[in-house]
């Protein structure tokens, strides 16, 4: 029996087909999803390694050497975020608009400006910190000054790794823009810190911290010779043109907005460090750490259509922007729902691997859980503001975050410790996402939230069946 070469033969070879499709089809919303796809496979397998790391250094360091530890990388994510200026996400949406309006003399100038302020700007970072931290004896316990003394010597390293990044992810170049952070940081740092505790080096944080220095030199080596060479072959040379105030003014919203936006993440964990002691950090850190899975979810999508949003904006193609939020929010809700139950399942025998005493972490996790799915029910708010030139709005409303998520760990933690830390971190999310999807919708009149998918989703199902029901004329 033989088919008609255009009609479906069952529906495995439906599923054949559309297989086939997802791996070559050229436009762009399947690269888009290709990207996407390979960023949520790097990202899992990025969030498997680092709580395998995780639990090795707490098993190796225990509960007072792994609350330094875990202290001191909040801060390195801070201030890494916001030494970059905001250069090492604003490529991200410069790249885009400068290739679709085919300005490649801006988009020369771009790149090496954007460089040029990245490696001053976070050289100068890290040595300011440096001369500071004897000041910050005073405030701080006395065991966290050297960790962070060596934390600001890889801040440079974090900054022009986020740059690379953010320029790969312009050019859906997913392994070798996620790779070197997600995957190689993490394996490196792992194995070169195992390596000396079992040549007799004493598990300390302050050696953590060396062993970071040089996995961040190993890993940057690697990106900036990947990207380099592909940018080589798409950026024909040529005289370049610069738009450098309007980029400062454009990126710095970026530098606010990601700062502010790991403290709002990890407020909790700094406001805690004047309560308790660094092995109930410990123990706090390590269902933060695992809450990382969910939070996977969102940055896979904003790796495949943060450019495809600030393109569809540059061309005013609102109807586009809507169908790109309506697929991400749905796709990342039913994600990150799944995720969730899992973690709430496991959590006990997850937070059971740091070791004894890690589970009183648990009820912590559940509401941290709460919070964060929360957020991505709000659908992608960050990205819709800041590749549409809102960058701005998404800062002030991420400052705002942070001042809520301190001011109620001021008052919950001393009454409910780390329950009324992860309280305030979950009911500052969820009022954040909140307001970015207001301001969505007030500035570009595109809904992001679940709800209004799935009540876009039910009023197509009732038309489409109001129309089967009518008798045709």
């Amino acid at each position: 029996m033989s088919f008609p070469a255009d009609e479906p033969v069952g529906r495995g070879s439906a599923l054949y087909r559309r297989g086939v499709g997802f791996f070559k089809a050229t436009d762009k919303d399947a690269i888009a999803r290709r990207a996407g796809a390979a960023a949520l496979i790097i990202r899992v397998a990025s969030a498997g390694l680092a709580y395998v790391a995780q639990v090795v250094f707490a098993r190796l360091m225990g509960q007072f050497e792994y609350g330094v530890f875990a202290y001191t990388w909040v801060w390195f994510l801070v201030f890494s975020a916001v030494a970059t200026l905001g250069f090492g996400d604003s490529p991200v949406r410069y790249i885009a608009q400068l290739r679709e309006r085919g300005e490649t003399a801006y988009l020369r100038g771009f790149l090496r400006f954007a460089a040029l302020v990245i490696t001053v700007a976070s050289v100068a970072f890290a040595a300011l910190l440096v001369v500071v931290l004897p000041i910050a004896d005073r405030f701080i316990d006395h065991a966290y000054l050297m960790p962070m003394a060596l934390m600001a010597i890889s801040i440079p390293f974090a900054c022009l790794q986020s740059f690379f990044e953010g320029v790969g992810r312009s050019y859906n170049w997913t392994l070798p823009a996620l790779l070197p952070v997600y995957i190689i940081r993490h394996g490196l740092l792992l194995a070169i810190m195992a390596g000396a505790v079992a040549l007799g080096v004493e598990a300390t944080a302050v050696n953590a911290f060396i062993c970071l220095v040089l996995t961040m030199v190993l890993s940057i080596a690697y990106q900036a010779t990947a990207i380099l060479r592909r940018l080589r072959h798409v950026v024909d040379p040529g005289p370049t043109a610069y738009r450098s105030k309007e980029w400062l003014r454009g990126s710095s919203p970026f530098a606010v907005l990601y700062g502010a936006q790991h403290l709002s993440s990890f407020a909790d964990v700094l406001v805690l460090s004047f309560f308790v002691s660094p092995a109930e950090i410990a123990i706090y850190f390590a269902a933060t750490r695992i809450m990382q899975v969910v939070n996977l979810v969102p940055y896979a999508a904003t790796v495949g259509t943060a450019h495809l949003f600030s393109a569809s904006f540059t061309r005013g193609d609102y109807t586009d922007l809507q169908r790109l939020v309506r697929h991400v929010v749905v796709t990342n809700f039913i994600i990150a729902a799944i995720a969730v139950g899992i973690l709430f399942a496991v959590g006990d025998w997850l937070l059971g691997m740091f070791g004894q005493g890690f589970e009183a972490g648990y009820l912590p996790l559940v509401i941290l859980g709460a919070g964060v799915l929360a957020r991505v029910a709000a659908g992608p708010v960050e990205d819709m503001l800041n590749m549409t030139g809102h960058g701005g709005v998404s800062a002030w409303t991420y400052i705002g975050a942070v001042v809520v998520n301190v001011a109620l760990s001021l008052i919950l933690i001393g009454p409910f410790g780390l329950n009324g830390a992860a309280f305030a971190a979950a009911v500052s999310l969820v009022l954040k996402s909140l307001l970015m999807s207001i301001a969505v919708r007030r500035r570009l009149g595109v809904r992001t939230s679940i709800v209004s998918a799935a009540l876009t989703w039910f009023s197509a199902l009732g038309t489409r069946e109001s129309h089967l029901r009518t008798p045709a004329e």
